[in-house]
């Protein structure tokens, strides 16, 4: 009886957390590009064309779905990807090529600490300081807390910044300069580009995907002194041409699945934790038939892989020119046992690029954020079988292209 009593004690303890997370609001927090719109064949294409002035803040209420009109949280150039402190107290960004000149120009990229106003989701800055190379175009933290994580895409570098105890940043611990190149028939891989810091869930391995030498790079990373050392091997290499872009580790740590930007590709890896190998399983098309595709972001939730798609044409008419058209998201099933994939839908994304995307908290809404269109876009997502549909609901962010959730406290 007293055993009985106890489950059903805990079996109430955890409907309740579940019914107070999906009743509760978060901060969604969105990343922009201020000074141009997109990067295409290492050039920025529509400079002066944006209107935002930085970072932005809307509230979520999931227990609705409902989300708020954004307001400016930060003042910033080029806030183009964001992260956030395990505490919720912190947020940080990187400020891609401050100046907006293009890749091979970029003499220069920053991250920025700030401090989260729950009261009002407002940030307030806490410091500035390098990041060590230039378009700096991702940013991921430790499990600790205690370190960020950059990719340079535009210097072909990896860097590792010191969080200080009141969320402030501190000294570089660890740089990296990758090295060769790619297809010598594609200008985007005359050199190395990481794309993604991704670091394990046991926070002992940091993966690289860089694009230009198509290359997915594994680091030992000591979670003490923030230092990275390579792995032997210490790469597991993509098809030449593939272009590797976002590596997402699946929560239990045992599976890794990384999303090539120019192949439009998902390859789904082993990944050993005892030896830090990844071993290939399984490599699918994300291309819908009849279009070309890069590629954008990555996401898992309870069984099922979600992922962007950028599609173009060539111009009709110019054939030198490419049409940039409305974009899908793929939902693929992950076999509970092989871990591989199989795709159970794609639906029109709502908008024009959707470069980034996110679940939030309680599982229950995906929302898409369309680049050029400058729309967010609000789905549902069912539980059983992982597929979207979308609820009507949208605002309106100029160029979106990164979304954080912040629960409000």
């Amino acid at each position: 009886m007293v055993n009985r009593r106890r489950t059903l004690c805990l079996l109430f303890v955890f409907a309740f957390a579940a019914l107070a997370c999906h009743a509760q609001d978060f901060y969604m927090y969105f990343g922009t590009y201020t000074g141009f719109k997109f990067v295409a064949h290492s050039a920025t294409l529509g400079v002066g064309e944006s209107h935002s002035k930085g970072i932005y803040v809307s509230r979520f209420h999931a227990a609705t779905g409902e989300m708020d009109e954004p307001v400016l949280a930060a003042e910033i150039l080029n806030p183009s990807f964001l992260t956030v402190h395990p505490n919720h107290q912190f947020l940080y960004a990187v400020s891609e090529d401050p100046l907006s000149l293009g890749p091979p120009l970029d003499h220069a990229s920053y991250v920025s600490a700030f401090a989260i106003d729950h009261a009002t989701g407002k940030l307030r800055l806490l410091n500035t300081v390098p990041t060590g190379g230039t378009s700096t175009c991702h940013i991921s933290m430790d499990k600790t807390g205690k370190f960020v994580l950059m990719a340079n895409f535009g210097s072909g570098s990896i860097s590792v910044v010191r969080v200080k105890d009141d969320g402030s940043l501190g000294e570089q611990t660890a740089f990296v300069q990758h090295l060769g190149h790619g297809r010598a028939d594609l200008p985007v891989q005359s050199g190395p580009h990481p794309h993604t810091m991704a670091v394990s869930p046991d926070n002992r391995y940091v993966i690289v995907s860089d694009l230009g030498v198509d290359k997915v790079f594994i680091y030992h990373f000591d979670a003490v002194t923030g230092r990275l050392s390579p792995l032997d091997p210490p790469f597991a290499a993509v098809e030449p041409g593939g272009g590797p872009r976002r590596f997402l580790f699946d929560p239990a740590g045992g599976f890794g699945y990384q999303l090539n930007e120019m192949g439009s590709t998902l390859i789904t890896f082993a990944w050993d934790p005892a030896q830090g190998s990844l071993t290939r399983l399984q490599e699918i098309s994300i291309t819908p038939p009849g279009f070309r595709n890069a590629g954008a972001e990555l996401q898992i939730q309870a069984g099922f892989l979600y992922a962007s798609n950028r599609l173009s044409n060539f111009n009709a008419q110019d054939p030198t020119k490419i049409d940039r058209l409305p974009g899908t998201l793929s939902v693929f099933a992950i076999d509970p046992q092989k871990h591989t994939l199989s795709q159970v839908q794609q639906v029109p994304s709502g908008g024009v690029m959707p470069r980034h995307f996110a679940i939030d908290p309680t599982g229950h809404y995906l929302i898409a954020l369309n680049q050029l269109s400058n729309n967010v876009v609000e789905f549902k997502v069912d539980p059983a079988t992982g597929m979207l549909s979308t609820t009507g609901r949208e605002i309106k962010v100029d160029t979106p292209v990164c979304l954080q959730f912040v629960p409000v406290v």
